[in-house]
């Protein structure tokens, strides 16, 4: 995080302490922070008290790099030790002694000790043998320059809260049985915190937070998805990761995406645009009813920064109101006062007819709420069963005041359900279930447009919280 990095950077000695119950992620935050922290021929150290220094090779590859088997001190006081170095002490004072031969003999950086707890119930049995183990250790850390990161599984109040310079809390807990991490910053001496807490996954092994705010996903050009992994019987969702997850759309199926909050009504649309850009790059047609406070003639301005005005004029079609707009070849003139359903998707299927088949629908289900509960159903029930029997798409777009939220889930094929986590954008499959994937956008990729000219595609990276 750049709050620990400038922290580390800025001071010599920086004392770090990491609380989190067991299997929160402490030992992968503080070996990440290690890997990032040392360069060059600055190396670490890794003091513990609780996993052999085999395991901790085998748990994080190339770790050696930075932190050589010499220094990989094994403290567990086991007789069956096969560690290179092993620290084996008896009171406070061989205990310090040991730790200050590490920091003073070797071009150490970083210390981590793993775990605190088990080094004061082993050493401090008594409240002023604590203290005094804490103020030394704290003393050798700043006197030799060296930056320490003490982990604790203890995550209440103690003295050492007061003497340390940074305190980080991590903390994993669940949504709807889903995992999801946060690591809090309580502390950090010296320095200002925007931000007090991030969520972060340990995927492959490593420590990574998401920092990209709901509305940063960003837009651009839309390359089309390649679709040698998927089977005949599925579209591309225009997002190369979420068809690896959920395998693509399946043809004549009802994609759901519901938002669980208003706060991401807008945010999410990087994902349904790169769906859209995929199908009218691939020349199938798209018709799409904008959410309820939605024009159609900005959304055709966002779709611009995906796809040609070309394409869009070509494959893309919308209801506006404005008949004057009308003029334009994405949008059709819809009468304000259409108050019958029927009339509605009679108007719906007649423009259906224009477009290559086959078609993605796009329906914003807050558009239907105009309407009673039972002439919603209806109309969502002959949609449905019209891209079932053609081997169209249709996506609906389900944001908390639309009506018949329940029914509308269960006839749903495919349920992805987008959430904010601590101002982040994110996802779950409730159909297929999935876990929880945070979407960020991957670095834009180059390729050649026309003229061979570089052309720079927009893509999203969904990361799994593991």
């Amino acid at each position: 995080m750049h709050e620990v990095e400038s922290a580390l950077k800025s001071v010599e000695g920086y004392t770090l302490l990491l609380k989190g119950a067991p299997g929160a992620g402490k030992t992968t935050f503080a070996v990440t922070l290690l890997e990032q922290m040392c360069t060059g021929d600055s190396k670490g150290a890794y003091i513990s008290t609780r996993i052999d220094p085999t395991a901790l090779y085998k748990q994080f590859p190339g770790l050696e790099e930075r932190i050589p088997v010499k220094n990989v001190i094994d403290a567990t006081q086991s007789e069956f030790s096969e560690a290179r170095s092993q620290m084996l002490y008896e009171d406070l004072t061989s205990f310090l002694r040991s730790v200050y031969s590490v920091v003073a003999e070797e071009d150490v950086t970083i210390l981590i000790l793993d775990s605190w707890d088990a080094v004061s119930f082993q050493i401090g049995k008594e409240n002023q043998g604590i203290e005094k183990l804490e103020t030394s250790m704290l003393d050798i850390a700043r006197k030799t320059k060296t930056h320490l990161i003490l982990i604790s599984e203890y995550t209440g109040e103690k003295r050492l809260d007061y003497l340390v310079d940074g305190i980080l809390r991590l903390e994993k807990e669940q949504i709807d049985d889903r995992i999801v991490r946060r690591v809090f910053i309580d502390k950090m001496r010296g320095f200002q915190v925007p931000c007090i807490n991030y969520p972060f996954t340990l995927e492959g092994g490593k420590f990574t937070h998401f920092v990209t705010p709901a509305s940063g996903l960003g837009s651009g050009k839309h390359r089309v998805i390649e679709k040698e992994e998927l089977t005949p019987e599925y579209y591309s969702t225009g997002i190369e990761d979420l068809d690896t997850i959920i395998g693509g759309y399946p043809k004549g199926g009802f994609v759901l995406l519901e938002l669980t909050d208003d706060s991401i009504s807008w945010s999410y649309r990087p994902v349904l645009y790169h769906t859209i850009s995929d199908f009218l790059l691939n020349d199938h047609g798209v018709l799409y009813m904008p959410e309820d406070g939605s024009y159609s003639s900005s959304v055709k301005k966002l779709l611009s920064d995906y796809v040609s005005e070309e394409v869009l004029d070509k494959n893309l079609r919308m209801p506006t109101a404005s008949e004057s707009e009308s003029e334009d070849p994405c949008l059709f003139h819809v009468d304000v006062a259409l108050e019958q359903v029927r009339e509605c998707l009679d108007m719906h299927f007649e423009i259906y007819k224009e477009l290559k088949k086959p078609v993605l629908h796009v329906l914003g289900l807050t558009a239907l709420n105009i309407y009673g509960e039972e002439d919603i159903r209806k109309m969502l029930l002959e949609i449905v069963s019209w891209v079932r029997t053609t081997e169209d798409v249709l996506i609906g777009v389900l944001k908390p005041s639309a009506k018949l939220k329940n029914e509308i889930r269960e006839l749903a094929d495919i349920h992805l359900r987008f959430i904010p986590i601590n101002g982040t954008l994110n996802f779950y499959g409730v159909k297929p279930h999935t876990v929880i994937y945070n979407i960020s956008p991957l670095p834009p990729r180059v390729g050649a447009g026309k003229g061979k000219e570089e052309e720079r595609y927009h893509q999203l990276n969904l990361t799994p919280f593991v």
